[in-house]
């Protein structure tokens, strides 16, 4: 099942939610997965590379750096692979290389913040994935919400995306989600995505069963 972790908007969690994700979906939900890096700045495979200097244990899934343009000669394989693929974006929706990966996408994600900037760019983003792939479930993740800020466009945001998409539960902003690893999640960074990442898993699972029984 393919991933896709996305925006064209840089800055609003699309590397931070790869990595907690895939360790969410690995060491919570025990399911199998490979992470395909395709942003330019390669922040997840660098950060995987880090790490696994560091640890000694083994890593709980291998992360792939590739181009945009290289995909179409592997999306074959990744119809027969078993758990899940996390794929992390560049942030560009310019590229057409870009037309075959929506179109083979399972579920969309995308993180997003409560500013008119980060909106404008998200509402580009969701056109263009619902263009491509008018039936692939899209959740929107609110994140890095501060509690000492009135978001006044809070509404009016949640009220535009829910024309393309599901709003998943806020994620706070939290100092443990800027100290995260390839190999753990703790108890406090869990605590943090535990509701947004549940709701995404369980809609995501009830749909797909639905939709299996047609």
């Amino acid at each position: 099942m393919n991933i896709i972790i996305g925006n064209q908007k840089g800055g609003v969690g699309k590397t931070t939610h790869g990595i907690l994700l895939s360790n969410y979906l690995v060491l919570e939900k025990k399911k199998e997965l490979l992470i395909l890096d395709m942003d330019f700045q390669g922040s997840i495979k660098t950060k995987y590379d880090q790490d696994c200097e560091i640890y000694d244990n083994v890593p709980l899934y291998e992360v792939l750096q590739l181009e945009l343009d290289s995909f179409s000669s592997i999306f074959e394989q990744l119809k027969h692979t078993d758990g899940y693929v996390i794929i992390d974006l560049p942030g560009k929706i310019d590229d057409n290389n870009l037309v075959l990966v929506f179109e083979q996408a399972d579920l969309v994600i995308c993180p997003f913040s409560y500013d008119k900037l980060t909106f404008e760019s998200t509402i580009v983003f969701a056109q263009v994935v619902r263009h491509i792939n008018k039936d692939v479930p899209l959740f929107f993740l609110p994140n890095r919400l501060k509690a000492t800020v009135n978001y006044s466009i809070r509404q009016q945001v949640n009220e535009a995306l829910s024309g393309f998409g599901t709003i998943a539960p806020e994620i706070p902003d939290h100092i443990a989600l800027q100290r995260i690893d390839c190999f753990t999640i703790s108890e406090k960074a869990k605590a943090a995505v535990r509701n947004a990442y549940e709701f995404i898993y369980s809609s995501f699972q009830e749909k797909n069963s639905s939709n299996n029984q047609v």
